[in-house]
């Protein structure tokens, strides 16, 4: 099958996979051997400055030599999460084995062989090399490596790229931006950075929260928006959600419908305030009818949302 090259996603399988990798991961050679290349699937989009793929191969090695042609190059800093399967990296003389809830960040500009001694599923992630301070890009010089089980903001990053590339066709581009500088925030947080800046993210708690509200708001009219919908798409508990919004002195759900009721109190401003109209406000935010929209409008606002119609208009 041939690479599909579209505006935000790229895709290839077969015995297109190797040259798509070729093009979004620099001067890389694949070595399938013996093992079966048409069982190859890739999936790749941008983040803002940051690349995310997925990608499913049968046994296979990948060596790295010179990669990058310049430092700005996108592919200067590579992540990769082992999702299914067993792999190894081996560079600057250390030999990094890669596991199920655990990666590795390496800097492919360095020669590197990458050991798929079994079918793989993995997730990989490029950010340019400027996005990290210096002296955390100097300690790349033989591979990083972390456990979810051992590091939080390991546990995060790995959590928000599994969500990320099962949504990517819902994110618009701000969104894709705004997840892709999140990333890089948690990377530099993770291999250690410069001098804390202002903006440094130091609670994965408070990472997770901004995740949430980032999905609620673009998902405000799906009537199954729960709780535990939101839990399952983030990769964590229910509780830990509930533990996010403590600093909000609100539950999630009330988080929801307060949203829904001020997203529909900004479009009653523009619409006519005829009842069709309403209803069809109100539906398109998630209520299940306009008796309910209506109570939840009224105990928010004091008001019907006719009556805040006319309030706005005379």
């Amino acid at each position: 099958m041939a690479a599909i090259l579209h505006r935000h996603i790229d895709s290839a399988s077969g015995g297109a996979f190797a040259g798509l990798a070729r093009n979004l991961f620099g001067n890389v050679r694949l070595d399938f051997g013996s093992a079966d290349e048409e069982k190859s699937r890739m999936t790749s989009a941008m983040l803002g400055a940051c690349r995310l793929t997925r990608l499913e191969a049968d046994r296979h090695v990948v060596f790295g030599d010179h990669v990058t042609a310049a430092p700005d190059d996108p592919d200067a800093i590579k992540l990769i999460v082992q999702t299914e399967g067993s792999a190894a990296l081996t560079q600057g003389g250390l030999h990094a084995p890669i596991s199920r809830n655990a990666l590795v960040i390496y800097d492919p500009s360095r020669p590197y062989m990458l050991t798929n001694s079994t079918p793989v599923r993995q997730l990989l992630l490029q950010l340019p090399r400027h996005a990290l301070p210096a002296t955390a890009v100097e300690r790349l010089a033989r591979p990083f490596t972390a456990h979810a089980e051992q590091d939080g903001m390991c546990r995060i990053l790995l959590s928000l790229m599994d969500s990320t590339i099962h949504e990517i066709d819902h994110l618009d581009e701000a969104r894709r931006i705004s997840v892709g500088q999140t990333m890089i925030e948690l990377v530099r947080t993770m291999i250690g950075s410069d001098p804390p800046q202002p903006k440094s993210i130091a609670n994965p708690l408070g990472v997770l929260l901004q995740r949430v509200k980032d999905f609620i708001d673009g998902n405000l009219e799906r009537p199954d928006l729960t709780v535990a919908m939101i839990a399952r798409r983030m990769g964590c508990s229910v509780r830990y959600v509930y533990r996010a919004f403590e600093v909000e002195r609100l539950t999630p759900s009330d988080y929801i419908w307060d949203l829904r009721v001020q997203k529909a109190a900004e479009q009653l401003r523009e619409a006519g305030g005829y009842a069709g109209e309403i209803s069809g406000i109100a539906f398109a935010l998630g209520f299940s009818s306009s008796a309910h929209f209506s109570r939840a409008f009224r105990h928010r606002y004091g008001v019907s949302p006719s009556q805040w119609r006319k309030v706005r208009v005379s």
